[in-house]
């Protein structure tokens, strides 16, 4: 039996004691209240559509209640920073894409480090980009929208909707050698409707969050930025087709809990989402918004975020993009 003598660090010391108990050392029980996932975006796009597919899947599984919140804005500092700050115990989950990687190249002092505040879970789904413009733009593929900006520096405005869409168009724009203005926007479905308003003139959006938009006839698109056609629309053009062969880039969705969250909840909730991804019904949502479901281990899916956010730190640089 050991004996504590100095009252203060005895309080101290059973204080943490008492806090490391109340953390789940195992996963059997969890979940064991409500889970909550945070998206920081905002409502409508292809991160809050995913996430709610399968938030409705996992609350069937784990007979409790998933929780989707909406935290946009600030590069998904705000959404992300709101989950690193969480107790580390699993019930508070982050819908992380690429800009998870890449807020501080556009923020300088966010308040927390992604990268090291923040744990992998899993990848939870791919997709393609599609570049579209407005239908005024007279324009019909990427080739003539490179001619187009650069006859017309001040003429093209680009919508972007976190850091991720924004390092990607500032690759392809690189690669294509134009120039265009990045408005920035807090959620993807409030940049597709300035696109459609003429607010901006082009886009470089999810195809699962632009489909509806390309098959009402709202906006234009040029081609996904991917070597072949996506059997999801197979009518819009490859990279290869619309004149810029060899660029290819596209985006990724997964869940990341705070750092010093249990190895055995990580893995729980990993595993459970592989399970519910290899559902037929889930893999025809997902594919049916433009997304193919893409599960993986907890250390795949960390090692995917840093090349993911050592590529997009390399184009901040080159392009001179500066935080604020």
């Amino acid at each position: 039996m050991k004996t504590c003598f100095d009252r203060l660090p005895c309080i101290a010391a059973a204080a943490a004691a008492l806090a490391a108990a109340s953390l789940p050392t195992h996963a059997s029980g969890y979940p064991e209240k409500p889970v909550t996932i945070v998206v920081p975006f905002a409502p409508g796009g292809s991160a809050d559509t995913t996430t709610r597919t399968l938030a409705e899947q996992l609350s069937r599984k784990w007979k409790k209640p998933v929780v989707v919140e909406n935290k946009p804005g600030a590069y998904s500092s705000i959404g992300a920073g709101h989950v690193a700050r969480a107790p580390a115990d699993g019930y508070t989950i982050l819908l992380a894409s690429v800009s998870v990687g890449t807020i501080n190249l556009f923020l300088k002092n966010p308040g927390f480090d992604p990268l090291k505040d923040l744990t992998p879970v899993t990848q939870v789904a791919r997709g393609d980009y599609v570049l579209a413009v407005n239908k005024a733009l007279p324009v019909n593929n990427m080739k003539e929208l490179a001619e187009y900006s650069r006859a017309n520096p001040d003429k093209v405005n680009h919508g972007a909707f976190g850091s991720g869409s924004m390092l990607a168009f500032e690759q392809f724009s690189e690669s294509m050698k134009f120039k265009a203005q990045n408005v920035n926007y807090r959620g993807e479905a409030m940049s597709l409707n300035a696109l459609v308003a003429g607010d901006v003139q082009l886009m470089l959006a999810t195809l699962s969050a632009a489909r509806p938009f390309i098959e009402a006839g709202r906006i234009k698109p040029l081609g996904i930025l991917a070597k072949e056609r996506s059997p999801i629309m197979p009518s819009v053009l490859s990279a290869d087709e619309s004149g810029a062969g060899g660029f290819y880039v596209d985006f990724w969705f997964g869940f990341m809990v705070p750092t010093g969250t249990p190895e055995a909840v990580r893995k729980k909730i990993a595993a459970d989402t592989a399970e519910i991804l290899r559902k037929e019904e889930v893999r025809k949502k997902l594919y049916s918004l433009g997304l193919v479901a893409t599960s993986s281990t907890p250390e795949a899916f960390g090692q995917l975020i840093q090349v993911e956010s050592t590529r997009w730190i390399e184009t901040a640089r080159r392009t001179g993009l500066q935080a604020e």
